[in-house]
């Protein structure tokens, strides 16, 4: 999935896609996500910290698929990257990956705040 600097933290168009125009789901989904966000990027750093491949794997996948369901593809795109590096024990290029996801969420929050407003 191909990146650009000034890409929209969430696709809003492909989102009401996704939910069906139903803005009451998409609130929910949000707060949802809102609410497993600490806990999916703990999982992350704790695996990084600890430089465990499979379970960084796991939990970049895990947040990866919350992303995309949010039609968060900057983020996604992140995750992903983290976890293909846990896959593949890369773990040489985890902090700058780290770093990058962790852009690309904080980017997503300051959206979201103005979003849900």
């Amino acid at each position: 999935m191909k990146r650009t600097h000034d890409e929209a933290p969430i696709d809003v168009d492909e989102l009401m896609d996704i939910m069906g125009g139903d803005r009451t789901l998409i609130r929910e989904c949000l707060v949802d996500f809102s609410r497993e966000y600490d806990g999916m990027i703990a999982a992350i750093r704790d695996a990084s910290a600890k430089g465990d491949g499979e379970s960084l794997e796991r939990a970049a996948h895990a947040l990866k698929g919350s992303l995309t369901y949010l039609a968060a593809r900057p983020a996604a795109a992140a995750a992903f990257e983290l976890e293909k590096t846990g896959r593949g024990g890369q773990l040489n290029e985890l902090e700058s990956k780290l770093a990058d996801l962790e852009l690309e969420c904080g980017k997503l929050w300051a959206f979201l705040k103005g979003f849900m407003n």
